[in-house]
């Protein structure tokens, strides 16, 4: 496994890191999976309180290990989960307490003394008016609590971020980035290269996960994103997939593969939270990476033909690219 500097934290992680949004657990709560990806050289786990039992389940498994520690990030739990898209000041989502609150339960669901990297689970620009937030979580960090800090910017909003990287005030980001949605490369990935801010990248799958399981319309309608979809996006989704998958093709790359290896084929990209939820699926992951860059002819394309930029979180049946349905 290739490791390289997470930003300017000291740590070198795999390129590949376990993304435990929809991790899932056997009889014994421990994720064979996760396991699997730690044997396989993976050392960093990127989790949060908002997924589910996603840290019950990581800490479960981290008893069952018997390696060396890999680097454990997780995120800030907002008061308001159901809001991830309109803005309110940040007071109605993350106050001292509840900041605190969120890293005290994380530490205890995980079982460490320390957590790595522990990110706000959302952003706005406003939002760096306020210095609370960061005033906790540098006390939390003098305490021993935390290492690192960071920002998860919520999907397609990547430029909101851009001030804190560009003023150092954290060490690492999280952002959306798929071959749908590479604007990123253009603003993000070449500051955080400059700042030496570490890059976490989430969603390579696309929120639904079909860049590795493909378009069916089957598959799709169990996304519970795409439960309010009109019947036209799942049509044009299904189109876009299919176009792309062609595309692919064309150099003789999977749809999964095109998805990991686009990323590692553009400067300023540190880590890539992929979902895993299976032995079969690490091992595609691993492969895809291990493969290197894509060619720069497929890249350019991809970065040029297929950007589209959508909310699953905001899908509704009357509208299509964020127009009224004809």
């Amino acid at each position: 496994m290739n490791l390289q500097a997470f930003g300017k934290t000291g740590w070198k992680t795999s390129r590949v890191s376990f993304g435990a949004m929809r991790v899932q657990a056997n009889q014994k709560g421990v994720s064979e999976a996760l396991l699997y990806a730690l044997e396989q050289g993976v050392n960093f786990i990127d989790t949060a309180r908002n997924y589910g039992q996603s840290e019950t389940i990581v800490g479960a498994s981290l008893k069952e290990w018997k390696g060396e520690k890999p680097f454990i990030a997780t995120k800030v739990k907002p008061l308001d989960v159901s809001n991830w898209r309109f803005y309110v000041p940040i007071e109605k989502q993350f106050t001292r307490a509840s900041i605190i609150e969120s890293v005290e339960t994380s530490l205890c669901e995980l079982g460490v003394d320390c957590l790595d990297l522990v990110q706000l689970h959302q952003w706005y620009y406003l939002w760096g008016q306020s210095t609370e937030w960061l005033e906790t979580l540098h006390e939390l960090k003098q305490q021993g609590k935390l290492r690192h800090i960071g920002v998860s910017a919520q999907d397609h909003e990547h430029d909101a971020i851009l001030k804190l990287v560009d003023e150092s005030v954290v060490d690492a980001v999280q952002i959306y980035f798929n071959a749908f949605e590479t604007r990123p490369a253009t603003s993000v990935f070449p500051l955080c290269e400059q700042r030496q801010v570490g890059t976490i990248l989430r969603c390579v799958y696309d929120h639904s996960g079909a860049l590795a399981t493909g378009g069916r319309r089957d598959v799709l309608a169990k996304d519970v994103k795409l439960a309010n979809a009109s019947p036209e996006i799942v049509t044009e989704y299904i189109r876009r997939i299919e176009a792309l998958e062609a595309a692919a093709k064309e150099y003789g790359v999977s749809l999964a593969e095109l998805a990991i290896r686009l990323p590692l084929s553009i400067g300023g990209v540190g880590n890539i939270a992929a979902s895993m939820s299976s032995p079969a699926r690490v091992d595609q992951a691993l492969a895809a990476a291990e493969a290197g860059s894509l060619p720069e002819a497929l890249v350019e394309r991809v970065l040029r033909d297929h950007v589209w930029v959508k909310n699953f979180y905001y899908f509704s049946k009357s509208t299509v690219d964020g127009n009224p349905a004809a």
